[in-house]
This record gives structure tokens, sequence and C-alpha cells, in this order.
């Protein structure tokens, strides 16, 4: 009887499946480094001072999915490859961390990263750099909220307008601020009037 993976259309399919994948994987019991996976798809708005905390927490998630989270708590520096010459997974993680964090990144954080050549580097600038800058980013936010006025010559939609920009503002910067604490803040205005649902 004939095998079924001997016939012409089963190594045509198997062909087809050797050539459409693209994860990287080396000798051992290591999982396959996920070399294919579009990390642009995840993150539709480039990170920057504004929305770093919340680009933090999300990119976090991602290196936890695939086992990746070593690469940037330690500056292992690791060399492309062995002493026999085989390729280093180490390497090629921490290669692929770090252009996940620039594919992710702002052109102006791209700038900031040129002098990058590990992950763990990156990393760590970017904590320096934006971290501070977006916690400062977030109470000038709630600051807002909190002293919220309207202009009497303009419309009270436009205030409440306003109001909800500043909330979703703090929102996709990596922060929340409850219903309740919003309604109370912004019905504070006397020609503001809330309608409870």
């Amino acid at each position: 009887m004939t095998n079924p993976e001997d016939t012409p259309l089963s190594s045509s399919v198997n062909s087809h499946h050797d050539k459409s994948t693209t994860n990287t994987t080396f000798p051992g019991n290591m999982p396959p480094i996920p070399t294919s996976f579009n990390i642009s798809h995840l993150f539709t708005t480039p990170m920057d001072k504004n929305n770093y905390l919340s680009w933090r927490s999300q990119f976090m998630d991602v290196l936890e999915l695939h086992d990746l989270e070593d690469v940037i708590a330690y500056d292992t520096r690791p060399p492309k490859k062995h002493a026999d010459g085989t390729p280093n997974p180490a390497y090629s993680k921490d290669k692929l961390v770090l252009s996940w964090i620039k594919a992710t990144a702002s052109s102006t954080i791209k700038t900031l990263l040129i002098p990058c050549t590990t992950a763990h580097e990156a990393w760590d600038l970017l904590e320096r750099r934006l971290s501070p800058l977006s916690k400062t980013y977030l109470r000038t936010l709630r600051d807002q909220i909190r002293t919220l006025k309207r202009n009497s010559d303009k419309p009270v939609a436009n205030y409440l307008m306003h109001a909800k920009s500043l909330f979703d503002s703090l929102t996709a910067a990596g922060t929340t601020m409850s219903d309740e604490e919003f309604i109370e803040y912004i019905s504070k205005c006397p020609c503001t009037v809330i309608v409870s649902e």
C-alpha cells in the first residue's frame, strides 16, 4: 500500500508548509524563536513619552507570552555564535526583542535608541528617560480633570467633550480613573448637568 506521505500531493503540501514557517529553531529543548511574529499589529499607536507606561505593560505581556522576560532583565550581551561556530539562541532572542522595541516606538524614541545594541540596554534607557516623564504626564492629566472649568462663552457640550478627551488620554497613558470620580470632578461645574442612566 502506498504511504500517503509519499504521494506527490502530500509532498507538495509538506514543501509549502516548510517554506511558510519562519520561526527559528535550535537543537535541544529550547522553544522556537518567534521571528515570524508581527508585533506591530498589537501596537497601533507608537510608543512615546505620553503612553510609555501603557506600552510597557502591554510589551511585558508579549514578552511573557513568548517566555522572553529574561532578555530585558539581565545585561548578558551574548555572543552571536558559540565557540564551535553554531548560532547562539540567546543572541537571536536579544536582537529580536530589541527589534520589537524599535518597531513599536515613535520616530523620536527610535532616534533615542540608536546607541543601544542590546534589548536590556534599550529597556533600561527607556525606564530612565521615559518613566519619570510619563508619571509627570499622568499627574498633569489628573490635575487638569480635577480643576476643569467651563468657559461661559462656550456650550456645555464643548466642556464635556474636552473632559472626555482628558479622560481618554489618561486611560491611553496607562492609568485609570473610575467613572464615579470622573463624574464627580466634571459635575462641579455649576453649568453642567449630568444625567445618570
